[in-house]
């Protein structure tokens, strides 16, 4: 079933590992919090949390994500650009449907993404501490996201303890 995973968009392991830890309201709010406050890519951080969960170490380069980088930001970003640009209240029906058509689109893209990025890890697989590995995958993730962090004046040791979180949020799960 894995192997078969890998090569569909659908259905694979990080997909419907996003999808369930996601679920939890505590896991929502710390990733929104990463993604609007700290400039950190939620997609990346679960597929840190994924890879940690499945005993393997991140082992993607910045320049294996460039693919990943440029989907995120012509397709990812533009559609969530153009959902908020179409607020939730006083809108009119159409608009609410349009709004809610383009979240669907943009979950999709982020599926897409998911699936890239899966397609991009390889099948070795290294035991270790699950929050341990998290916490280090999470931050090998941050380092490759440095220019982000410099760019928004983010302290990487400020990240330390949302990361602990996520990694005891994936553990207790």
């Amino acid at each position: 079933m894995a192997a078969q995973c890998a090569t569909e968009v659908d259905d694979n392991p990080l997909w419907n590992f996003a999808l369930q830890f996601y679920a939890s309201k505590d896991v929502q709010e710390l990733l929104l919090t990463l993604q609007d406050d700290y400039q950190q890519d939620t997609l990346l951080l679960l597929t840190a949390l994924w890879l940690a969960n499945e005993g393997q170490s991140w082992q993607l380069t910045s320049e294996q994500l460039d693919d990943y980088h440029q989907w995120r930001a012509n397709v990812i970003w533009s559609l969530r650009a153009a959902r908020k640009a179409i607020a939730k209240d006083n809108t009119s029906p159409e608009q609410l449907t349009l709004r809610q058509q383009i979240q669907k689109d943009e979950i999709r893209a982020e599926q897409i993404a998911l699936h890239q990025l899966y397609s991009l890890h390889s099948e070795s697989k290294h035991k270790a501490n699950h929050a341990q590995l998290a916490y280090k995958n999470l931050m090998i993730q941050a380092e490759l996201a440095e220019a982000t962090l410099i760019k928004a004046d983010i302290k990487k040791e400020a990240l330390g303890p949302l990361f602990q979180q996520l990694a005891d949020l994936l553990v207790s799960q």
